[in-house]
């Protein structure tokens, strides 16, 4: 189930009227010459408490209701849309058509789950762990790995030549990222007993 807003009006980064997301405004970070939005989102009071009773046992990629365990879906929309802004703010325009609403998806991820790199439809994307369990052995499990698909990647391991290197984003709770949807992504394989849940948002024209 896609839960699916309009472009809401702005929202306070920290005052009474947010249950959580800490320090709400994303740092615009260059990455292979691309922006990219990168914050660390405190999820704590915006889940309900079937969060918390998720386990490592199920399916290994599960799409589950947004409102089964967002207890705030306004503040957490009302983020990925501040996220998506700064990042449109910090590209030429032609690269980042304006945002009329945000998609968000929220799924769990258990052992046995990864993807393929790939590109996404979408302008824009970005993902926001909310919860995750155990901290596994391998540091990367279930790390969100974004690389740059342009020519020059096989040049990666020279000096000075940055396209094709992946920027890792680890499974913690309140990490978040929103990046160029052309930006190649993939999920690196979760440890046995690992599982992370996670708001996936694209930006709809």
């Amino acid at each position: 189930m896609t839960l699916t807003t309009p472009a809401p009006a702005p929202v306070p980064s920290s005052s009474h009227h947010r249950r959580g997301c800490g320090d709400a405004a994303p740092a615009i970070r260059q990455h292979w010459g691309t922006p990219v939005a990168f914050a660390t989102l405190d999820p704590a009071g915006l889940l309900t408490p079937s969060a918390a009773r998720i386990s490592a046992e199920g399916p290994a990629m599960e799409t589950v209701p947004p409102g089964e365990m967002i207890a705030d879906l306004d503040a957490v929309a009302a983020q990925f849309h501040l996220s998506f802004d700064e990042l449109v703010a910090a590209h030429h325009p032609d690269l980042a058509p304006p945002i009329s609403g945000v998609a968000i998806e929220v799924h769990i991820w258990r052992h046995g789950h990864h993807l393929p790199p790939a590109a996404h439809p979408a302008d824009l994307i970005a993902w926001w762990v909310l919860h995750s369990a155990p901290t596994p052995a391998p540091s990367d499990s279930g790390a969100i790995a974004l690389a740059d698909p342009r020519t020059g990647s096989p040049f990666a391991p020279l000096p000075g030549r940055p396209w094709g290197r992946h920027l890792l984003i680890r499974p913690i709770p309140g990490a978040h990222v929103a990046v160029p949807g052309w930006l190649t992504t993939s999920v690196t394989p979760l440890a046995p007993g690992q599982h992370v849940l996670v708001a996936v948002a694209s930006t709809i024209r």
